[in-house]
């Protein structure tokens, strides 16, 4: 018996030694042939750990641009196991996103994204293939419809008039924002669903809360998605943005549930009709691929989507827009000079009329162009194994383009740090062809759905704001226009206005 198990012990050892020598030789062999990629260079981070505490840095942009001198263009950070590749100019952005765009249209598939998009059911955050593309077309398309028709323009006035003497009836000084919240939250409400709301509305305030609190809190990223243990005990900071979030959706999937009380298939009322009307045919075509794709869920997400899209950027770009004037009154008596001389006594003007305005729209792109509120964009991720600038970029690489570092570009912007709307304007004072270098919606297969919506739109309200008011800020008080917000926000500190009403 003694020796039997003396055999057993020495059996067990030499099984473990075998197992322990396959091991090491298994790793050993996976290090010698993995492929080995020319990645682009970044400085050396903590072990384990990387340059994570980059991601931390509410001046992440501002501090890629350093980086830029020693490393060039193109940047690598590993966030712990995350590797992040950042694009620093706009000749290797185009490269990228444009002229290889499948290859960089994907987007990361991270534990945060998938928890607030319902499993990667959306727009803006799912990763690149067909589901994607057949919401994509469907939203463009009613955006597109809506906006071709007079109840745009009928929206616009309806929403900006009512804000505009609502306005006027300050007297003291304020925070103009919650204004610009309004005006800009009603016209995406009345696009997606046909409903206004009024300034002491609990929903209204409680959706522009908490999209306040993304654009501020949330920039610097979420632990849950470096260090996977979290997951499963989630930080205090992850469940608020996800009570956030879950409040979000509440107020979507109330609206698409009373549409569908009242839907008729003949009869297009606004955005959710339209996408009802799609799921509608998905449904009659009785092809299960399709219907795959066209789940409540996924048509709730791209509500969501157009909703969000068409809220946040418009409302914090004009929040910088209306900080600026207020800091050049020189630009803005010129911005006023236009407006008055085109619209007379309307205090809104039509949408065929932007053309006529092109200050307007000078001072707009020009604050898009200094105040780009998302310096970072979304983050894209590689479909495949692929190259920028000679370098390679391994599939599933996240890969971001620096948008605030291409607006800053002195090769390409004369006194870049100047706020100089005349810039985008020809020697006759006409709007200029734009350069390649203003990149505020992204470029490629995954710019901004919403930018053909927010032009126009921000170019009426702002016409409307200058038509009906002088701005300045209190007196004494000097403008801070460095941001608020994390590493990729840009958004501006809150500030008080004193207004002065035109049309009094």
């Amino acid at each position: 018996m003694a020796g039997t198990l003396e055999w057993i012990s020495a059996t067990a050892l030499e099984y473990r030694i075998t197992l322990m020598l396959a091991l090491a030789v298994t790793v050993m062999v996976y290090f010698m042939t993995r492929k080995r990629y020319k990645l682009p260079p970044g400085p050396r981070g903590l072990p384990l750990l990387g340059n994570i505490l980059a991601i931390q840095n509410k001046s992440l942009f501002r501090m890629l641009i350093q980086l830029e001198k020693k490393y060039g263009p193109v940047i690598t950070l590993n966030l712990g196991p995350i590797r992040c590749v950042f694009l620093n100019n706009v000749e290797v952005v185009q490269e990228a996103f444009v002229g290889k765009s499948v290859d960089f249209a994907g987007r990361p598939h991270t534990f945060s994204g998938l928890a607030f998009t319902e499993g990667g059911k959306d727009i803006a955050l799912t990763d690149y293939g067909p589901t994607w593309q057949l919401h994509r077309k469907l939203a463009l398309r009613a955006l597109k419809y809506y906006m071709k028709g007079e109840g745009f323009q009928d929206t616009i006035v309806e929403v900006i008039e009512a804000v505009t003497v609502e306005m006027g009836t300050e007297t003291g000084s304020f925070d103009v924002y919650s204004y610009i919240n309004l005006a800009i939250f009603n016209i995406i409400s009345k696009i997606c669903f046909n409903e206004k709301f009024s300034s002491d509305n609990e929903e209204f305030l409680s959706i522009c809360k908490g999209f306040d609190v993304f654009s501020t809190e949330a920039g610097n990223g979420f632990l849950e998605d470096v260090i996977p243990p979290l997951r499963l005990y989630p930080t205090a900071k992850f469940r608020k943005f996800m009570k956030i979030q879950n409040g979000f959706f509440d107020f979507i999937y109330k609206r698409i549930n009373a549409h569908r009380e009242t839907f008729r298939a003949d009869t297009q009322r606004d955005f959710t009709d339209a996408m009802l009307i799609a799921q509608k045919e998905a449904e009659e075509e009785e092809d299960p691929e399709l219907l795959a794709q066209f789940t409540n869920t996924h048509l709730g997400q791209t509500i969501s989507d157009v909703f969000g899209a068409g809220l946040d950027t418009s409302r914090q770009t004009l929040y910088w827009t209306l900080l600026y004037l207020a800091a050049y009154p020189e630009v803005q008596a010129k911005l006023h000079a236009e407006v008055d001389r085109v619209l007379g006594e309307r205090r809104v003007p039509m949408l065929s009329e932007r053309h006529k305005l092109p200050y307007t729209e000078a001072v707009l792109y020009e604050s898009m162009r200094k105040g780009a509120v998302a310096p970072l964009g979304l983050p894209h991720s590689t479909t495949c194994d692929t190259t920028v600038a000679g370098y390679e970029i391994p599939k599933g690489t996240i890969v971001l383009a620096n948008i605030f570092a291409i607006h800053h570009d002195p090769r390409h912007w004369k006194e870049p740090e100047v706020f100089n709307p005349e810039r985008f304007l020809d020697d006759s004072g006409r709007f200029a062809p734009t350069s390649e270098s203003w990149m505020p919606f992204s470029v490629g297969k995954r710019a901004c759905m919403a930018e053909a919506l927010a032009k126009p739109e921000l170019h009426v309200v702002l016409a409307s704001f200058m038509r009906c008011f002088e701005i300045r800020l209190p007196d004494g008080v000097t403008p801070d226009l460095e941001p608020e917000g994390g590493s990729i926000n840009f958004v501006p500190k809150p500030y008080q206005v004193v207004v002065k009403n035109r049309f009094a």
